[in-house]
């Protein structure tokens, strides 16, 4: 019996290894991926908002703060190309704001519900048990309804805003790079990136002195 055990612990032994080893592997490199992504998108956001005049340019660097300087640069494309005020950058905050509380919610009521099983395990009936599940699970499949609606409207949402971006970027291609975003987002980042410095879709900058109340494109009324 012991010569079995140790022989399987030979073989198990290596191939926990092997799979403890890749799993490391795979997770180190999904991280530097996701950081090197993070840096391209935000190093381009910052970029242009700061060359656009936009206040507060760092928040580019901030997550979900971020999501303000990306509808920031939309309100201006907005304002300056169309005059018009859509505020997307208080909208998409907002959303994202309440994604993040909605999140907890599911959490904490989700950990309540397992707690209260934990804590009652050597007295559960079914009445019991009904009782402790019935009432959060109710509550948590109405909180991922919620969720996953306000999950919706923010990509859209959020998606039109970069759209405005790409325009403002470069418009020839703005339609390939947002529909590239939305069917490989990884893509998204290196758009950003590689294309700070454009401004194909902006009307020509004009001085202060030939802008009207010494406005720029650079500094559009309540878009900073």
């Amino acid at each position: 019996m012991s010569y079995y055990g140790g022989e399987m612990a030979a073989v198990i032994l290596p191939q926990l290894i092997t799979t403890i080893t890749s799993s490391l592997f795979g997770i180190f490199v999904s991280s530097l991926l996701g950081i090197v992504l993070y840096v391209f998108s935000s190093l381009g956001l910052y970029t242009m908002a700061q060359r656009r005049g936009i206040r507060h340019a760092w928040l580019a660097w901030v997550p979900v703060a971020n999501l303000w300087v990306l509808g920031s640069l939309s309100d201006q494309y907005q304002y300056v190309v169309r005059g018009q005020n859509k505020s997307k950058r208080k909208i998409l905050l907002t959303l994202k704001i309440l994604e993040v509380l909605l999140t907890l919610a599911i959490l904490v009521a989700s950990g309540y519900m397992l707690a209260q099983l934990f804590f009652n395990l050597n007295y559960l009936t079914e009445d019991l048990l009904f009782e402790l599940v019935m009432g959060p699970l109710m509550g948590i499949l109405g909180l991922m309804v919620v969720f996953s609606g306000l999950c919706i409207a923010l990509a859209i949402l959020r998606y039109m805003a970069l759209y405005d971006v790409y325009r403002s970027l470069d418009p020839d291609n703005s339609v390939m790079y947002l529909v590239l975003s939305i069917l490989f987002n990884v893509t998204e980042p290196f758009f950003l990136f590689f294309n700070r410095h454009k401004d194909g879709g902006m009307p020509p900058r004009k001085t202060a002195y030939e802008a009207p109340l010494n406005q720029t494109w650079n500094e559009p009324k309540d878009y900073l």
